[in-house]
């Protein structure tokens, strides 16, 4: 990009080209957990089942989303489902104990009608970053996988442990683009193990989270299924 307006960070990361759309916060909401039948996998006979956990399930309209979320009191939480009808999106999420989750939407940013701040519009009259909104700021991406390979591992490896890991980032931060391990055999009883992730202030904590079943056994599964990923948000001046 060498023509138009260009805005930088203090970094000298390009944060405004005059042309790309942005990412900016066009929504902010709050629920509260509580126990529902969830639907889990299904059995070599077609059998659904079900499981109880803690959950909450959030819906909105966007054009091309990406959400972060927190949830109080740093419980560990796991974004489990996401679905999409036009321009209707849900996302429901599983939690370690009973919470309030935080959601917080970022989209290309809306034609605005106020009259105050920077505006950046394309060469189509387009508005593509707009001062009133918080702009996303990813500051860290992290990846990796539970179980190392690829293929089926019916071997009676042995499960892992939560192998928790934390970073602080000395500011305020949230989860974002997060992908969640997971290994989810017949009903609870038999176990549900996904990552979850926690968030305190600058703090993020991840693990693979024993839902139920924490005693252990083995992991029979595809070992891809439990790789993981998530991106990090710098969560200045909106928490």
């Amino acid at each position: 990009m060498t023509a138009g307006f260009q805005a930088f960070t203090d970094t000298g990361i390009v944060q405004i080209d005059g042309q790309t759309p942005n990412y900016q916060m066009t929504a902010q909401m709050r629920q509260a957990t509580a126990v529902t039948s969830v639907p889990t996998v299904f059995n070599n006979v077609g059998t659904q089942f079900y499981v109880n956990f803690q959950s909450t399930t959030f819906t909105f309209n966007a054009a091309y989303p990406l959400f972060a979320f927190t949830a109080d009191g740093g419980v560990m939480v796991t974004p489990y489902k996401f679905t999409r009808s036009g321009n209707t999106f849900t996302v429901q999420f599983v939690a370690a104990a009973a919470t309030t989750i935080n959601l917080f939407i970022f989209d290309q940013v809306p034609t605005s009608a106020n009259r105050f701040g920077l505006q950046v519009f394309d060469s189509n009259g387009v508005l593509i970053a707009d001062a009133a909104n918080p702009f996303a700021r990813i500051i860290d991406v992290k990846s990796g996988q539970v179980i190392p390979g690829t293929g089926f591992d019916g071997t009676g490896t042995s499960m892992p442990g939560p192998g928790t890991q934390s970073v602080n980032y000395g500011r305020n931060v949230a989860v974002a683009g997060a992908y969640a391990g997971h290994l989810l055999n017949s009903d609870g009883s038999a176990g549900a193990w996904m990552t979850a992730w926690g968030v305190s202030g600058g703090t993020v904590t991840w693990e693979w989270h024993a839902y139920y079943n924490n005693s252990g056994g083995h992991y029979i599964g595809f070992r891809e299924a439990s790789a993981w990923n998530f991106m990090v948000m710098d969560m200045t001046g909106i928490i």
